[in-house]
């Protein structure tokens, strides 16, 4: 069985996802529709992403950009299912493959003419919420919509890292440092890299510089926040949780790993030099 999710802020991935599930039924491929998506198209059987196992699914098929796809990873990361992305938008760091080529990725998708690439997450937790996030990219605690900044102290395996005092702090895998973390000023890794990253987001203190941590280093990050006001961590882009007074975040790589479908060798900085010319307006 192969899961079809979509974006759907983007109504060219609907287009998209009715060609890709017809190609798959009319091979003899039973195909489940994110239930929105079924609603619309009508075509195989509906379901919900959180309903996967690894017993019956032999790839998620995510249509839209890279935040489309980093909603299915916690699920396929945790059932053990790879994961194909189709761009349909900007350049994606994680997309494998874009509409026009879909035919024959559909077709190698079947005959397995392809390699499993797995990257590196995440386990992050908030103290007093009771649930661990897996994230790909970064966990983010920052003031929000606070006017005010915020302080943070950073620790690695409970060693004080930084005392901060600005917008916040961000950890985030080697995948991650081409998101927000690059934007913040932090260093790009390669992605085949295991090691964590953290670095302070417009902090006052201009000696606090990013810094590249083993893998097996645990984070803990505590901020304190003024009455009346309050700080977020958000996981992935995705996730965001409001907190008041003490809040204590806990991130260390996570016994998960993401599986991307890769049919070429990744040429991961030419799609760098392709997104930094996108920024640029080149």
């Amino acid at each position: 069985m192969y899961f079809l999710f979509a974006n759907p802020q983007k109504p060219e991935t609907i287009r998209a996802a009715q060609e890709v599930a017809e190609l798959l039924l009319d091979a003899g491929e039973r195909v489940v529709l994110d239930r929105w998506l079924h609603n619309i198209l009508h075509l195989g059987d509906d379901g919900y992403l959180n309903q996967l196992s690894h017993d019956n699914t032999k790839a998620i098929i995510s249509f839209g950009g890279d935040g489309t796809l980093l909603r299915t990873l916690p699920t396929a990361a945790r059932m053990n299912i790879p994961v194909l992305g189709i761009n349909m938008g900007r350049v994606g760091f994680l997309l494998e493959t874009d509409r026009t080529d879909i035919a024959q990725a559909i077709e190698r998708l079947r005959s397995r003419q392809y390699t499993l690439e797995k990257r590196n997450m995440l386990s992050a937790r908030v103290q007093g919420v009771d649930e661990t996030f897996l994230v790909m990219n970064d966990v983010v605690l920052c003031r929000g919509g606070n006017p005010s900044s915020i302080s943070v102290d950073a620790y690695a395996n409970d060693e004080l890292v930084y005392a901060t005092h600005g917008d916040g702090i961000i950890v985030c895998t080697a995948t991650g440092s081409t998101g927000y973390c690059l934007s913040a000023g932090g260093p790009v890794l390669h992605p085949g890299l295991r090691n964590i990253i953290m670095l302070p987001i417009r902090t006052h203190k201009a000696q606090q510089l990013p810094i590249v941590f083993d893998e097996e280093v645990r984070i803990r990050l505590r901020c304190e926040s003024l009455p009346g006001r309050t700080q977020q961590v958000i996981f992935d882009g995705q996730h965001i949780i409001e907190m008041q007074g003490i809040t204590e975040v806990y991130v260390e790589r996570a016994t998960y790993s993401a599986q991307f479908i890769r049919f070429e060798p990744q040429h991961f900085f030419t799609r760098l030099r392709l997104k930094q010319a996108e920024w640029s307006g080149k």
